[in-house]
């Protein structure tokens, strides 16, 4: 096992190798977790935490890449107490790097890989992957939910496998496509739907090589149609939903999406909490978003939606 230190997040009270020290109710520090690195992996950056019974938020890292960085796969660091984590480029020169609580909001304009609950390494296809330049601020959004009656500690990022440059051909980006605000589940088996209009993200056309999933606890099917005018649709994915299992699958094959196709991402739920439950931030809200990995980089916002 070895450790390499790419991102530093500078503490004011000192240095973590693993971002700055989240805090209980009380504001109490908390000592970094020990978590060691699997050879062949560095961390590219993280942030420990600790929550009290029933406890939920989000925390934002900040961090700048000291080197040239290129990456050929991501593996989370998710203990218990890790709903989501999204890692987005951050353009803004403030705040400093470090740790603070964020919403679900704080997010950098382009996302360049997520992991939600019982996510496993992720892998690019040969000759695609990602390129963070010397000085790219990078931002990590940690939704954390401790469903437990007892204080769970951890500390939750990322890894990553180092690339060489010329390994790469192609750098990909990652859009959640689907409804925001207007989401509303009624009580009962229903289906709910978003679309995500391909002018959004691109003028010309781009090749779809991954997807993935994100529903909240009352979902528990997804179904991703792409729209074409003078074509059949496109079925991107049909499956059961698992809120435990959420993972990116690679296409058979490249999908090339054009301007003007639309993506129109489907949920089913089974609502059966006694009242209607809204888009939000925590799990006891809901969410439906078909994640779309894709190349040529767009620099596109990370969400695409018609609601």
């Amino acid at each position: 096992m070895r450790r390499l230190l790419v991102l530093v997040v500078v503490l004011g009270c000192g240095k973590s190798p693993y971002g700055s020290m989240m805090t209980t109710g009380d504001d109490a520090p908390q000592q970094p977790v020990d978590v060691a690195i699997p050879d062949g992996w560095n961390e590219l950056m993280a942030g420990d935490w600790s929550l009290p019974p029933g406890g939920e938020g989000y925390f934002c890292v900040y961090a700048t890449a000291p080197d040239d960085i290129y990456i050929k796969a991501f593996r989370p660091i998710a203990p218990l107490g890790t709903h989501h984590t999204v890692l987005t480029r951050y353009t803004d020169s403030t705040p400093a790097d470090g740790t603070e609580k964020c919403t679900v909001a704080t997010n950098g304009h382009t996302m360049i890989y997520g992991s939600g609950i019982g996510a496993t390494d992720f892998d690019f296809p040969d000759g695609v992957g990602l390129h963070l330049a010397k000085g790219d601020r990078l931002l990590l959004n940690l939704h954390l939910y401790n469903a437990t009656d007892n204080t769970l500690t951890g500390t939750s990022g990322v890894l990553y496998q180092p690339a060489q440059p010329a390994d790469i051909a192609n750098f990909a980006e990652l859009v959640l496509a689907g409804p925001t605000v207007g989401l509303s589940v009624p009580t009962g088996v229903s289906t709910q739907s978003g679309n995500c209009s391909m002018n959004a993200i691109t003028s010309s056309s781009v090749q779809l090589f991954a997807l993935s999933q994100h529903m909240h606890k009352l979902g528990t099917h997804m179904k991703s149609v792409v729209t074409r005018s003078g074509s059949p649709d496109i079925v991107l994915q049909d499956i059961d939903y698992n809120f435990e299992h959420q993972v990116f699958n690679l296409t058979p094959s490249t999908v090339e999406l054009k301007a003007g196709d639309t993506v129109t991402t489907n949920c089913t739920y089974d609502n059966t909490t006694g009242s209607p439950v809204a888009f939000g931030q925590s799990s006891d809200d809901e969410m439906c978003f078909t994640d779309l990995f894709y190349y040529p980089v767009q620099n596109a916002n990370y969400i695409c939606s018609g609601l």
